[in-house]
């Protein structure tokens, strides 16, 4: 069973990352950025937006190389 978490980045708070662990030893990532308020006024938006960068796809990364990674990152609580 693929388990999903996500972390937010410490220096931009609009910045997520969702990590996909399939109960063995694959990790995939996706990169995306969520906006709640308008960049430019500030005021919020009628519905979030969520841009997802890169090529849209899970990449599977290295357990020392996520560990690397996610040292910028904080979990993501809801």
């Amino acid at each position: 069973m693929t388990t999903i978490q996500v972390y937010r980045n410490r220096r931009n708070s609009n910045k997520y990352i969702e990590v996909h662990n399939d109960g063995h030893y694959h990790n995939s990532l996706k990169q995306y950025l969520y906006w709640e308020r308008n960049v430019v006024t500030g005021e919020p938006l009628p519905k979030p937006v969520k841009n997802i960068t890169g090529d849209r796809r899970l990449h599977r990364w290295r357990k020392a190389n996520l560990k690397e990674l996610l040292e910028d990152y904080e979990p993501v609580t809801a």
